[in-house]
Order: C-alpha cells, then sequence, then structure tokens
C-alpha cells in the first residue's frame, strides 16, 4: 500500500510539473505574443493531462483561471471566459489572479466567479477598485498597436538579401533555326556557324522549357505596415550566349536590376519565426539565354549518306521583364530567414516566355 501510495503521489508531481510548464509557455510566450489560439490549445492540453485527478487541485486551478484570461482578454469569448474562472475557483478557492494579467473586465469576472483579491495593491476587492473613477484602470495584458512589435523586440523593418537564381527559358516549335530563326543564334564547337545548311531535314527544334542562364542577386526591401513590402534588386547574370561574329548581333547582358512588391500572409508575418509564405509581383532589366542541340545536314548529299551533325542554338530574349513570385521563407529567427522563390517572367523586346528558381538567405535590422 505504501509503495501504491508512493507511486500514485510521484505520478502526481510529474504531471504537476508538466502540466504547469505548459501553462506558463502558453501565459509568457503564447499570450504575451498575442498568439491567443496557441496559449488556448496548449491549456486546452495542459488540462486534459490533468484529467479528473492527476494534477493538484492547486494547479488546476491556476491552468482554468489563465484559460479565462485568454478567453476574456485575448480571443473577448467572455461566456467561455466566465465559465473557466468558475472552475477555477471551484478547483482550489485561494488561487489568485495576478497583477500581470489582470484587466478589468477580468478583474469582474474573477470576483463574480467568488474569487477574493489579496496581496499588496489588492486588498480590495477589483470590483470596487474597477468602479473607482479616480482610480486609473489596469491596462491590457494584451499588446496594444502602439506595441506592435511582439514582446521579445521590435520587428524588423528593413531587410538585405543574398540569393542564387537558376532561369528557366520556353521554346516553342520552329524550323529553320539555324537559318535565320527569330532570336536564335548558332555556334560550332564555340564559333558563329556560317557553313551551308540543307533545308530540306534537320534544323529544328521541338517546343518545351529548358534551364537557362544563372544569377547571383543582392536585394533590399522595407517592410510597409505588417504585411507589404517594397524593394529592388540587382545582380550579374553569368552563363549567357558566346558573342556572335555575325553583323548586327547583340551581345548578352548580364546587368540585372529589378523593383518588386510582395505581400506576406498571415497575421504579423515579421514579428514571429517560422515558416512566412508570400506572393508578388516585379519588373525590370535583366536578359534570359537559353541553347539546345540542333541537327543538321550540310546539303542532300550529306543528308543522303546520313552525314549529320549538332548545332549549339542559342535564345537571346528580351532585355527587359514583368513577372510575379511566390515563395516561402522559413524564419529560425524574427532577423534571419532562408527563402525559396518560384518566378513566372515575360521577357519583352523580343518577347519570351521564362521563369526562375531562387533560394537565398535575409536578415532583418
Amino acid at each position: 500500500m505504501a509503495l501504491l501510495l508512493w507511486s500514485s503521489v510521484a505520478a502526481a508531481e510529474a504531471k504537476d510539473r508538466e502540466a504547469s510548464a505548459l501553462g506558463k509557455e502558453a501565459m509568457d510566450t503564447d499570450y504575451l505574443g498575442t498568439q491567443f489560439k496557441e496559449a488556448e490549445q496548449k491549456l486546452q492540453k495542459a488540462l486534459k493531462l490533468c484529467g479528473n485527478q492527476g494534477c493538484s487541485n492547486k494547479v488546476r486551478a491556476e491552468l482554468h483561471l489563465d484559460l479565462a484570461i485568454v478567453y476574456i482578454a485575448g480571443l473577448k469569448k467572455k461566456d467561455k471566459g466566465a465559465k473557466e474562472m468558475e472552475a477555477a475557483v471551484a478547483a482550489d478557492a485561494s488561487v489568485q489572479l495576478s497583477d500581470d494579467f489582470a484587466t478589468p473586465e477580468v478583474d469582474k469576472a474573477y470576483v463574480a466567479a467568488g474569487g477574493v483579491a489579496q496581496g499588496a495593491g489588492r486588498d480590495e476587492p477589483a470590483k470596487e477598485r474597477d468602479e473607482d473613477e479616480d482610480e486609473p484602470k489596469a491596462a491590457s495584458s494584451a499588446p496594444s498597436e502602439d506595441e506592435t512589435a511582439d514582446a521579445g523586440g521590435q520587428t524588423p523593418h528593413n531587410w538585405f538579401s543574398a540569393s542564387f537564381q537558376l532561369d528557366l527559358l520556353s521554346y516553342q516549335a520552329t524550323t529553320g533555326v539555324c537559318s535565320g530563326a527569330a532570336q536564335y543564334q548558332c555556334f560550332l564547337q564555340g564559333q558563329s556557324y556560317n557553313g551551308p545548311i540543307y533545308e530540306g531535314s534537320g534544323n529544328q527544334l521541338q517546343g518545351g522549357m529548358g534551364f537557362g542562364t544563372k544569377r547571383l542577386l543582392v536585394g533590399y526591401e522595407r517592410l510597409l505596415g505588417e504585411n507589404l513590402t517594397a524593394g529592388a534588386k540587382l545582380g550579374f547574370a553569368f552563363g549567357g550566349s558566346p558573342k556572335s561574329t555575325k553583323p548586327g548581333a547583340s551581345a548578352f547582358l548580364p546587368f540585372h536590376a529589378e523593383l518588386r512588391g510582395s505581400y506576406w500572409f498571415g497575421a504579423k508575418p515579421f514579428a514571429r519565426d517560422g515558416l512566412r509564405g508570400y506572393a508578388g509581383v516585379a519588373v525590370g532589366l535583366g536578359e534570359i539565354n537559353g541553347h539546345v542541340s540542333v541537327e543538321y545536314y550540310e546539303d542532300v548529299n550529306g543528308y543522303n549518306a546520313g552525314a549529320k551533325g549538332k548545332l549549339d542554338a542559342w535564345r537571346q530574349a528580351g532585355k527587359t521583364f514583368v513577372g510575379a513570385h511566390a515563395g516561402l521563407a522559413y524564419a529560425f529567427s524574427k532577423e534571419q530567414q532562408l527563402f525559396l522563390e518560384l518566378r513566372l517572367l515575360q521577357l519583352l523586346g523580343p518577347a519570351a516566355l521564362g521563369g526562375a528558381v531562387n533560394v537565398g538567405y535575409a536578415f532583418g535590422m
């Protein structure tokens, strides 16, 4: 019997510690950080852990009291808060309401449930203090709009980034690729090809999407309000078309510059860590090049003999673009995040449809 009694006491103490830890995290982290739903879920989990007799009356009373505060001051559910306050007093009539979480509405619910305020600064019932016009009302435990930064510090508003981007370029089914097709230049062993091409077969490509140029980018974006960012990116592209020796051919433009804006989903996404999703638009200067292999024959004799060769056909798209993007960032702290971004780009003059995959790191100040 002694062994059984000792085991049950030890189990109860363990549940007390675990439930109290959940309650402390719910109030000190989630509630003060205005994450009221998360606080509610953790307190409900703690009460479920306690069950009917798994925890001491004191711990169960404190959990019910904390949940009442979340409902009344956080989620604005007064009826649920009143029931939790009654459950708190029923579990332990001596349970005390902390000044750290007191508000006029919480005080009223506490007194209405039968709670009696004690200690320094709480000698009079909370209801009487609330009705005293000369007595300043207790400040709400939930942060005001002037305290939009979470309890842990200020929300970063200036974001700097560094990223790598792999470009994609679309291809349409095209004939006569290396004999004058728009946007294409053909090379043989790195030199512009000016030799004969048999038009009766070969010298064509199928439609599709392929990898293109690559670029390194640095950026700055400013947080406007809680969900909007606006800024710019500059960078250098590489892996473009070789320089053509044909008259009038344009050289690859390696410079990249863009203006962009993004909307970040969720409530105050930059005031907390974790996943952050976003989408936006951009406009800028930047050229995407890509290349495919094209089979060809020099003449009819070569065709009849099966003497087939291959040329490297480079497509040069326009040097300006408009685009849309969507991404997912993981903030391992409020000030630092890794991001993955997918981009859809419409290149202008000459027109082409492109895309990109962008990965990078950003830090905020």
